[in-house]
């Protein structure tokens, strides 16, 4: 069974520490009437309980010395509520500071984590960038090696390539003489001695 000494007695009649008798015969009367038993027939029981506390509430807090023992205890507890309040406001602060430590490490987490995504992420572009230039030379180069293959077959299959590249056959010598500058100079020479010859025949 819970003991008066255990409840808060000026919550439980509505009134408070500072207050005066007057003051807890009122609330009292407003509380008696109202939680009766008679008042309460659909719920007589739990009536009936919390009559008797109010009425034992009443008694202690309008007996001087009963309200003397009672104060005692009731300031006791009013400050180790107060203590407790601090030092759960601490604990609270405590475990806020925890929680956004906790949650500061897995944000730095998270970024280092993206961070090492980024990274790898742009090596593997800068990577296939290079494949890709690499492969564009080499394209490039086969391209040039096929034109200039097709060019040469080109050339040598022409007409004019032909000619222009066959190699000159060596002039056939000509009654000892090979044809050429030297040949029409030693002609040119024999007709124009025979010329001579015959126009100083006719002036004899």
């Amino acid at each position: 069974m819970t003991e008066v000494k255990d409840l808060d007695l000026y919550e439980l009649l509505g009134v408070n520490y500072n207050s005066t008798k007057e003051e807890i015969d009122k609330a009292y009367r407003r509380k008696a009437i109202k939680f009766h038993p008679d008042k309460n027939r659909d719920n007589v029981e739990a009536a009936t309980k919390f009559f008797h506390l109010i009425s034992d509430a009443y008694k202690t807090l309008t007996d001087p010395q009963k309200k003397l023992e009672y104060d005692k205890i009731y300031k006791a507890k009013i400050e180790s509520k107060k203590r407790f309040e601090k030092l759960d406001a601490k604990r609270k602060a405590l475990k806020e500071e925890l929680e956004e430590r906790e949650k500061a490490v897995k944000q730095s987490k998270v970024y280092t984590q993206e961070s090492s995504e980024a990274k790898i992420e742009r090596i593997k572009e800068e990577t296939a960038r290079r494949r890709r230039e690499r492969e564009e030379k080499l394209r490039l180069s086969a391209d040039q090696r096929s034109k200039a293959s097709t060019q040469y077959r080109t050339n040598l299959t022409s007409p004019s390539s032909k000619n222009s590249s066959k190699i000159p056959e060596p002039s056939k010598p000509v009654f000892g003489y090979r044809q050429g500058s030297d040949f029409e100079s030693i002609v040119l020479n024999k007709m124009t001695e025979y010329e001579k010859s015959e126009k100083e025949k006719q002036q004899s």
